[in-house]
């Protein structure tokens, strides 16, 4: 018995394929064209498997907010740092004789006028992109420090023990109330990370799809090019906020486990044709499948 053709591409498919591994089009039934409503969804977890998906809590306006304002930060911050270093690089120049002095100023001129305004622009909005979890990052670091200036004053003798034992149960009290808090704004945030990058990816897929069906002249262009410019402002949001978030957690926080498994590296040939799974419906699929054959979606670009 001979395996299926793709009606769109022509590959070969694989046996009770709802997707087709190579162009992505849904088997079954043709998808109708994505609509700006679809596109504008509420960004909620979607999960691939078969079982009902979770609902989860939103990111409050708020603190999306500060998120996005902190993901720009991250982005100012890091053209200060080049900024810093071409000004390195230019008086390391003017002390090898590279630069003349008035050619060293000059380019320290346009620099200054360059980094002053990314300077003050990174003052306003570090006071406006705290989030409650740095709030609470503070509140402990302030807790911390009253009880050690506390354990300072018992050791040196200013301070009654039985004072002491009344304050250090009070504020040792208030710090587990407050790493508890944090613990549990940490998941949430570790929580919303996985989910945004799941709706970013999603979205991805979306813009590939479109891109297909305007190619088969299923959609006209200019329907297409509308619909892509809703999913591109959705994306490029979404990427402030999951910046903002990465900073948020800090280089320390797990990247979210949703990307494709990639081969370890000294394996030999033969095992490249091993089966592996798709990180959304762990289906098996063929090391190389560019869009998983069971849930449709994206696997690799």
């Amino acid at each position: 018995m001979s395996s299926p053709q793709c009606s769109e591409c022509g590959r070969q498919l694989k046996p009770n394929a709802k997707f087709c591994s190579y162009c992505g089009v849904f088997l079954k039934e043709r998808h109708a064209a994505v609509t700006p409503a679809e596109v504008n969804r509420p960004s909620v977890a979607v999960s691939p498997s078969a079982e009902p998906a979770r609902e989860v809590e939103s990111i409050p306006p708020q603190v999306e907010a500060a998120l996005i304002m902190r993901g720009k930060l991250e982005t100012l911050r890091t053209q200060k740092v080049a900024l810093d270093e071409e000004q390195e690089t230019v008086k390391v120049k003017q002390l090898v004789g590279e630069l003349s002095d008035q050619e060293t100023q000059d380019q320290l001129n346009k620099l200054k006028n360059r980094l002053d305004p990314i300077q003050k622009e990174i003052e306003e909005l570090e006071s406006k992109a705290l989030t409650p979890l740095e709030q609470l990052q503070q509140e402990k670091t302030i807790q911390e420090g009253r009880i050690q200036r506390l354990e300072a004053l018992l050791k040196s003798g200013e301070v009654d023990e039985i004072v002491h034992q009344r304050l250090s149960t009070e504020y040792n009290g208030k710090l587990a109330d407050i790493n508890q808090q944090l613990d549990t704004k940490i998941k949430t945030a570790n929580h919303w990370l996985v989910q945004l990058e799941e709706r970013k990816q999603q979205l991805e897929f979306d813009r590939e799809t479109l891109q297909i069906r305007a190619r088969i002249d299923e959609i006209s262009k200019r329907d297409v090019n509308k619909q892509l410019k809703a999913i591109d402002e959705e994306i490029n949001k979404l990427t402030s906020i999951i910046s903002g978030l990465r900073s948020l957690l800090g280089s320390a926080a797990p990247p979210p486990t949703i990307s494709a498994k990639k081969p370890k590296t000294g394996v030999k040939k033969e095992a490249k044709a091993a089966l592996d799974k798709c990180p959304y419906c762990q289906a098996k699929i063929t090391t190389g499948t560019k869009y998983c054959y069971t849930c449709g979606r994206l696997i690799q670009s």
